[in-house]
């Protein structure tokens, strides 16, 4: 065994875990209807996903300048005035500049008060029905798709610090996961 890999085996096991350890959570941008929809497949998806567009709250200029710097030296891409124009209005009309923008990096507070079933659905009840029917029992997922409902959630809304927004995370995996129903 090379000899920094020992050391990486001594370091970790000598070491206290870390209590948060920044995660990468995607944002997950719903693929708009037409025409946006056809612009975005003729001129976008080929190359990258729709989803970084939320990691931006531009106004429209904004949104202008930040493209020509990321596609403007591209001579094999050509995008037509039409165009354009209807990706520059989706983009400030739905990441403009009054959004707020998906984070790049999140790092989870460390939680030591969890939910209880009768808190967790007081609480669903009250921030979730703001907006729409409580849908989260029709349903299952690991604790990292559970984070990104409830920051998709967040991002559209609902009223969440991340301490609650964690300790609805920890419930709904508990409650919710995948392995929940088997145990």
């Amino acid at each position: 065994m090379p000899l920094y890999l020992k050391w990486l085996v001594i370091l970790g096991m000598t070491c206290p875990v870390l209590p948060a350890v920044a995660q990468v959570v995607r944002p997950h941008v719903v693929l708009p209807d037409e025409p946006v929809r056809s612009v975005i497949f003729e001129n976008c998806s080929s190359c990258h996903g729709i989803d970084v567009y939320a990691y931006h709250a531009l106004d429209k200029q904004a949104w202008r300048s930040l493209l020509e710097s990321l596609h403007g030296g591209n001579k094999r891409l050509f995008v037509s005035r039409r165009h354009r124009n209807i990706m520059l209005n989706y983009l400030s009309e739905n990441f403009g500049a009054n959004s707020i923008p998906f984070p790049r990096e999140y790092v989870p507070p460390e939680v030591s008060d969890y939910f209880s079933d009768a808190d967790a659905r007081v609480f669903i009840d009250q921030t979730c029905t703001e907006c729409h029917e409580v849908r989260v029992f029709s349903r299952r997922g690991t604790e990292q798709q559970w984070r990104d409902l409830v920051f998709e959630m967040r991002e559209n809304g609902a009223e969440l610090t991340d301490e609650n927004l964690e300790r609805l995370v920890e419930w709904l995996a508990r409650v919710r996961g995948p392995q929940a129903a088997l145990q």
